[in-house]
């Protein structure tokens, strides 16, 4: 999929706490120490993880295209084309990963430290001897991070992987989405806004220009939704 390069777009986004987010680093065994630590990088800033974010839309787009599509293989290579992995269960065949994602980094060193009690699920009470602290990142940070999709074509949809990103982030967005652990008591709940979308060609790294703003995303989100459709019928 990746032999010639014919574009590569880079989106710039923003997620937003709406409530305390836990992405614990470790468990500490260590008197005094906090029991879970959040990730941070080098420089002390909290980050979401690439990783993470990845994992989380990844599920977003399999619930949704379960949702519409009555075809479990052919939904996982859909989401293998964009995210990467076997293009069915048990398959030798895999595809790399189109997308690609950057840490997100915090926009300031802010953390606070919470208490945890864990509840006995028989009685429904705080467990013995259970208490314990954890550092969350509290609501309102907003944290920066890049994603990189190479060659967003889909047959004859030019833009449909950046359509297939932009819309799961507004799934993801219009259903609550959360992050980190905790969601269910509610932590990590957060929102996703798309900055910039640039492309780049071939020519544009010979050139030494900064690429292209894509300036109609709805063509891009029009372009995956035909491509779904095409999968419909």
């Amino acid at each position: 999929m990746f032999e010639k390069l014919e574009k590569r777009v880079v989106i710039s986004y923003e997620i937003r706490t709406l409530s305390d987010m836990r992405i614990g680093a470790h468990n500490s065994t260590l008197p005094g120490e906090l029991d879970n630590y959040v990730i941070k990088n080098s420089k002390g800033y909290p980050i979401v993880p690439g990783s993470t974010l990845k994992g989380v839309l990844r599920s977003e787009m399999e619930r949704f295209l379960n949702s519409i599509l009555n075809n479990e293989e052919r939904v996982q290579e859909l989401v293998a084309i964009l995210f990467g992995g076997e293009i069915k269960k048990g398959s030798k065949e895999s595809y790399a990963s189109s997308i690609r994602f950057r840490d997100a980094v915090a926009n300031r060193k802010e953390t606070r430290v919470r208490d945890g009690v864990p509840i006995d699920r028989k009685t429904r009470k705080a467990a013995a001897g259970g208490k314990h602290e954890f550092e969350v990142v509290p609501e309102g940070i907003t944290f920066s991070g890049t994603v990189i999709i190479e060659n967003p074509r889909i047959e004859g949809h030019k833009d449909a992987k950046i359509g297939a990103f932009l819309s799961t982030v507004d799934f993801f967005n219009a259903t609550g989405g959360s992050i980190g652990g905790g969601t269910s008591r509610g932590f990590g709940q957060v929102e996703i806004d798309i900055r910039e979308i640039r492309e780049f060609t071939p020519q544009d790294y010979l050139s030494g220009t900064d690429g292209t703003l894509l300036a109609d995303r709805d063509a891009a989100m029009r372009d995956w939704a035909e491509y779904v459709k095409g999968e419909i019928q």
